[in-house]
């Protein structure tokens, strides 16, 4: 319905003109050719012209309005076009703050996770020193204990000297 409508004034138009053409040229101008209507030929061709001119003013206007509805989807089409674009630029940038701060947090976590590891090792680290200089504690302890129990058992030179040698060595190292 809609092309019949459109193509309508185009035909009417040409129509009209070559009524009023026809009526115009090829006519005596002076004949009444419907009694019932006081008009002459030439004034029919006149009305013809007049209802062509019409005619053609609406097909002006039909095409006025579908170049303009047509600019206007294109406007339309170009606008949505636009804000689809950025939205998925909004959307890509969305997502790409979202997979950084994943890997800062991924990196934070891993920081996280060696500072408790190295503070882990650096205890143990520690604990060991400790257990080491009470273990190196006990076997000067045993030693001397040694030491003092043969020079009682066995109150020899050799004990003697072997206890002077261990004193010298405490006070040296003054453990």
């Amino acid at each position: 319905m809609t092309s019949f409508l459109a193509l309508l004034p185009r035909t009417l138009t040409t129509f009209l003109y070559a009524v009023a053409a026809l009526l115009r040229f090829y006519a005596d101008t002076d004949t009444t050719p419907i009694q019932f209507l006081p008009l002459t030929i030439l004034q029919w061709s006149f009305l013809a012209f007049t209802l062509g001119t019409a005619a053609l003013l609406a097909n002006l206007g039909l095409e006025w309005h579908t170049g303009n509805r047509s600019r206007a989807q294109a406007d339309e089409a170009r606008r949505r076009t636009e804000e689809e674009r950025l939205r998925a630029e909004k959307d890509r940038r969305r997502a790409e703050e979202e997979r950084i701060r994943a890997e800062e947090e991924r990196i934070r976590a891993e920081k996280d996770r060696r500072r408790a590891s190295d503070r882990e090792t650096r205890r143990d680290d520690l604990a060991n020193q400790e257990r080491e200089r009470a273990a190196g504690r006990a076997r000067i302890q045993n030693r001397f204990f040694l030491l003092q129990t043969r020079h009682q058992l066995a109150p020899s030179p050799d004990t003697r000297a072997a206890l002077v040698d261990f004193l010298s060595f405490l006070q040296e190292y003054g453990e």
